[in-house]
């Protein structure tokens, strides 16, 4: 079959409507139709025959177990007559003593539910549900047509009704497209490409926690997209998330940029009301920014918080609510950094990573490069939003770890300099009296209260807007320990 018949296919299976009652069996290769109006072969021996009551009242519909109906809607004679051709040209190989099928929605049953699947007759719970899940995952496949592995045939000469009343129950629990299944079916085996089956792919996605049961292609609702066989995916959902917060922050970009322009504009034109003797040639024009500025106010945007005064958040925030968290962390903090200053251990010469270098120098040169490297990377846009709820002291709406987080930011090279400068003068001095332990200790437990006081004092004002960072609580408690040892 060429692409053109494929597209031909599809469009006259697009028109058809689905019927409110369950759709005739129509039976492939070796399957037996049998109605009390007409006459057909003899089912073989290996077979058995079941009677399905059809809708209104009209002939049962005999089936035999070995190969099933696929569908729960009418078909066209046209769409019959062309699956029937193309299943029996193209029979897929299937480790079927492997199988395990697709899982179900709610998993497993037990008990009254597979009593509500197979009545009283109820086959052996393991088998049980693994017949629902092979039938559930040859629905999704499009391959109820192939036999079903060995061991499950012997079962079913036990419980003969389990196959039917299985198919059935997921029919009716579960309704999909199976003729539309059946055709995808045919397509990926015209295109003779090796790709796993639809139901693998469904039941790796869910154990990896990337698909929902619950909103899976197989329950959920028809998409509107055209041939979509199992439903909306979760997927689609996330994408189409993302594509609208992309839209609103274009929106709120371009808003900004003309806010910005138009901010421009005034000023120049106030700046020649009031100076009318330099002339209209002293208005510039104002440019739109290039990609490099947009890619920055977009970084900005992401970063600022769209929290304001006046916001649920942060009015009905008590002030024990707002103090308390930090209050513990810092507490843990000064407890972790009293026994690591206890229990330290000076380091084997052959095990540090620069043994000629004093261990006092490779501390606090350490310390030194990490606010360096995290002064520099302020200047990258990307990493502002992950800065300011972690290396930043908000009092507005603060964050347990930036009483830690902000001792090692700083926004300006003269902040850094400044501090720096007071730890390379007090604490190479302090750190040869006392050891790396305590001059740690001393360093984070200091730096830690010292957020916490800053914090405390600028939630009890009630001054939310600003906020805090830098080393100088740190630095502060390495000189008045340094004072401390050498007072005399």
């Amino acid at each position: 079959m060429n692409n053109a018949h494929t597209i031909v296919l599809r469009a006259a299976g697009s028109c058809l409507h689905s019927a409110p009652w369950p759709r005739p069996s129509h039976f492939l290769q070796r399957l037996t139709l049998t109605c009390k109006k007409a006459c057909y072969p003899a089912v073989p021996s290996s077979c058995r025959v079941a009677s399905i009551p059809r809708p209104g009242g009209s002939c049962p519909i005999e089936v035999a177990f070995g190969l099933r109906p696929f569908s729960t809607s009418k078909l066209s004679s046209f769409r019959q007559s062309v699956i029937a051709q193309k299943l029996q040209a193209y029979v897929p190989e299937k480790n079927a003593d492997q199988e395990q099928g697709l899982a179900l929605p709610n998993g497993d049953f037990a008990g009254d539910g597979l009593r509500t699947v197979f009545g009283d007759a109820i086959p052996p719970p393991r088998f049980a549900n693994r017949l629902l899940r092979v039938l559930h995952g040859r629905r999704v496949d499009g391959t109820l047509d192939l036999p079903l592995p060995a061991d499950m045939k012997q079962q079913l000469r036990r419980y003969p009704q389990a196959f039917d009343d299985g198919l059935q129950w997921l029919r009716q629990a579960h309704p999909m497209d199976e003729d539309a299944a059946i055709l995808a079916r045919i397509e990926r085996e015209e295109a003779a490409q090796e790709q796993e089956n639809p139901s693998e792919l469904i039941q790796q996605a869910e154990d990896i926690k990337l698909y929902a049961p619950q909103s899976g292609r197989y329950k959920a609702e028809l998409s509107e997209q055209e041939g979509d066989v199992f439903g909306r995916s979760e997927l689609d959902k996330i994408r189409e998330r993302n594509i609208a917060e992309a839209e609103r922050e274009e929106e709120e970009l371009q808003a900004q940029i003309n806010r910005i322009q138009g901010e421009v504009k005034e000023a120049q034109t106030k700046a020649l009301a009031a100076r009318p003797e330099s002339g209209i040639e002293a208005v510039q024009e104002v440019r739109p920014p290039n990609e490099f500025e947009k890619w920055k106010l977009r970084a900005r945007n992401r970063a600022q918080s769209k929290l304001t005064l006046e916001s649920a958040e942060v009015v009905n925030q008590t002030l024990s609510g707002r103090l308390l968290p930090s209050f513990l962390f810092v507490a843990l903090v000064c407890v972790v950094s009293y026994f690591y200053a206890q229990f330290w251990v000076p380091p084997k010469r052959s095990d540090r990573i620069f043994p000629d270098v004093s261990l006092s120098f490779a501390t606090v040169g350490a310390l030194v490069a990490v606010n360096v490297g995290i002064l520099a990377l302020w200047y990258f846009p990307p990493m502002w939003k992950l800065f300011n709820r972690y290396l930043v002291v908000t009092p507005g709406k603060p964050t347990p770890l930036s009483m830690l987080g902000n001792i090692f930011s700083h926004q300006s090279p003269k902040h850094l300099l400044f501090n720096m400068a007071g730890l390379l003068v007090f604490g190479l001095s302090l750190h040869e009296d006392v050891g790396r332990g305590t001059f740690l200790a001393i360093y984070l437990a200091s730096g830690a209260c010292g957020s916490f006081f800053s914090l405390s004092s600028f939630a009890i004002r009630r001054l939310l807007y600003t906020s805090s960072l830098g080393a100088s609580g740190s630095i502060w408690g390495v000189v008045a320990a340094y004072c401390w040892i050498h007072a005399e």
